[in-house]
């Protein structure tokens, strides 16, 4: 085994890692860091007919007939091409998931309820034993990544469980604010913290280079316009929340704030003077 510490993401599905922390694992590959991908619903569907509500999902992903391996094939190059290890789970998606037939999940709605008590009971555990194996496997020291859960989607907050099982056990655990959902959710981190119960939450803020972000999320072109509408709309809402991440550490941004919050204001600023800095934000409890 491998002494060299290993900065382990959990992704819920095959982009979430680098939407979320992009930033961050493009750094610490930059300063020779060692980081991993565990990509949680990386599984193709089973056989049989999609759910209306999969083949809503597939439709928006591209014309290929095969979502999945297209995505697994976006996700394998640019974990590749910034040298991440990458390892994959074959729990299918929640959109996926079907109980002898019947749909988990029918509802778009429904990925942000409580997840099926199915999923709770074989998902989670699976999950967290293949964690502990990896961990067994590959490195002696892990310094483990998993989503907050802000937004609430079923997927998401099953890997948030995962975070909070081993961190509970003695792990290092940082939980990383889930994008997009954190941009659209006003409240979402606070109702995230909630989840876990009474903590006193610590938070780092960390500066990165936010163009490699962006060159990190365009890389998975099958899902710009379900999320983002255009590569364009991709780059204008990254740097948007990233720069407003930013105001805990860059004075500009904090001026910048409090002088154009948003609006024509905001446009007329960023036109003058761009933007000044770019930051990803991570927590842990004490």
């Amino acid at each position: 085994m491998s002494e060299e510490k290993l900065n382990l993401y959990l992704s819920p599905h095959l982009d979430d890692a680098i939407l979320s922390c992009g930033g961050l694992i493009y750094g610490q590959r930059q300063a020779g860091a060692r980081v991993g991908v565990l990509t949680l619903c990386a599984g193709s569907p089973g056989p049989g007919a999609l759910s209306p509500l999969a083949r809503q999902y597939e439709s928006s992903w591209g014309e290929s007939g095969d979502g999945m391996a297209a995505r697994r094939a976006e996700n394998a190059a640019l974990l590749s091409s910034w040298g991440v290890q990458s390892w994959e789970c074959e729990t299918q998606d929640a959109i996926y998931r079907t109980d002898k037939g019947v749909p988990y999940y029918e509802t778009q709605a429904d990925l942000f309820r409580e997840p099926r008590p199915q999923d709770d009971a074989c998902v989670l555990s699976s999950w967290e034993e293949r964690v502990r194996r990896l961990a067994a496997e590959e490195a002696q020291d892990i310094l483990l990544y998993a989503p907050l859960g802000v937004g609430g989607h079923v997927d998401h907050e099953l890997a948030r469980r995962v975070g909070q099982r081993v961190g509970g056990g003695g792990w290092r655990v940082w939980f990383y604010e889930d994008y997009p959902y954190i941009e659209l959710e006003a409240g979402g981190v606070q109702t995230a913290q909630a989840r876990f119960g009474l903590r006193a939450w610590t938070s780092r803020i960390v500066s990165i280079d936010v163009r490699a972000k962006i060159e990190g999320v365009c890389a998975y072109h099958s899902q710009i316009g379900r999320v983002f509408g255009s590569e364009k709309a991709l780059a204008r809402r990254v740097k948007g929340f990233t720069a407003e991440t930013a105001c805990a550490i860059n004075e500009w941004e904090r001026v910048r704030r409090m002088l154009a919050p948003s609006g024509l204001r905001l446009q007329i600023w960023r036109w003058a003077l761009g933007y000044h800095a770019h930051a990803e934000r991570i927590w842990t409890w004490s």
